[in-house]
């Protein structure tokens, strides 16, 4: 794997968020943003993919998530 691809919409708070993250010349990548950028949102959502479990929108439940 080199890259990953997000398309992720209503998750956690996160109204659309589309990026590659790069892995060819590193196994890590950072993400830096100041507070309210939705890194704990995006964190968040990665932890219910590891989990299995449906991810899900806070504030409003009933939109369809695509994560």
């Amino acid at each position: 794997m080199n890259k990953l691809n997000l398309a992720l919409e209503h998750c956690y708070g996160i109204r659309k968020f589309d990026a590659v993250l790069d892995y060819t010349k590193s196994s890590t990548v950072a993400i830096y943003a100041p507070n309210g950028a939705m890194k704990s949102s995006l964190a968040n959502t990665f932890q219910d993919i590891a989990n299995s479990a449906p991810s899900k929108d806070r504030i409003f439940g009933c939109i369809q998530f695509k994560c």
